[in-house]
């Protein structure tokens, strides 16, 4: 407990999470509807202000995020101005609460095996699918911003954060350009093809030099990092790469389906094998 602090008149904030964001977050308690929710506090960048249309702009990414309903989106709920410990107004945004812990933290203790970051990838590509479908872009994909649930599920948080408020503070890995695409740099603007080269960026930041060459994985980061946008494969192929170097789903998926046709071929061929010796003994 820190002394509690309520935001907005309705978040009780409890104990303060373990994530590197654009500002700090705590667990909270929505006095309203008694559910446990994340409030994070935005901070800006050095030079950054208030009166540039900083509320305009959030509100904007917040609307278009709430929007959003996927199991693979953190789901964001409110935006709130209040003031911070240090007596400023300070924007609050507030999300789901998944039991997760970021991607970036994982990594402190170093690359993770190729299979595991294939299989992140591929959860994060279909999230990202979900908000280029609505006609958005995540804008600021980083190891911050992918959360690892106990099930081994990754969540994608932060969608537009990037964009509205500038890079956040700490990043991870080299830093926020680490995972910029090229374009995002210059005119180009903001696509959805410059948020698959964040993720090919982050795999390769996730796996370090685990990927074996030539594999399916290195294929993935490879094509999704060219430098020229026309040049990347597009989210098809790079879902495919990635299940394969994820390795089979649970039982029931095609594993289970090609065992059935497996057994199926086999049958025949036994059939055929008892016609065949009972024509030539006739």
């Amino acid at each position: 407990m820190i002394g509690s602090r309520v935001v907005g008149g309705r978040y009780l904030l409890l104990d303060e999470l373990d994530r590197r964001g654009f500002g700090p977050a705590h667990r909270a308690e929505d006095r309203i509807t008694g559910r446990t929710v994340v409030v994070t506090e935005i901070r800006l960048p050095a030079g950054g202000g208030t009166g540039d249309g900083l509320r305009e702009r959030l509100l904007a990414e917040v609307r278009a995020a709430g929007r959003l309903r996927h199991p693979g989106l953190v789901g964001v709920q409110d935006l709130i101005t209040d003031r911070g410990p240090d007596g400023r107004l300070r924007e609050h945004l507030v999300t789901e609460l998944p039991e997760a812990g970021t991607l970036a933290r994982a990594l402190d203790d170093g690359p993770l095996p190729g299979r595991r970051v294939a299989a992140i990838g591929r959860d994060v590509l279909v999230a990202l699918r979900a908000v280029h479908a609505d006609g958005g872009t995540h804008g600021g994909l980083d190891p911050d911003c992918v959360l690892l649930a106990p099930d081994g599920r990754a969540l994608l948080t932060d969608l537009g954060l990037a964009r509205a408020v500038g890079a956040r503070p700490a990043g991870t890995g080299g830093g926020p350009d680490a995972f910029t695409a090229p374009e995002r740099r210059g005119p180009a603007g903001d696509t959805p093809a410059a948020d698959l080269w964040s993720l090919g960026a982050l795999l390769h930041h996730a796996v370090g030099r685990a990927a074996p060459e030539g594999g399916p994985l290195d294929a993935a980061i490879t094509g999704l990092t060219a430098a020229d946008p026309a040049g990347r494969i597009g989210p098809d192929e790079a879902e495919n790469l990635l299940a394969r170097a994820a390795g089979p789903r649970p039982a029931g998926g095609d594993l289970g389906r090609n065992r059935w046709i497996l057994l199926a071929v086999a049958a025949l061929l036994a059939v055929a094998v008892v016609a065949l010796v009972i024509l030539t003994v006739l």
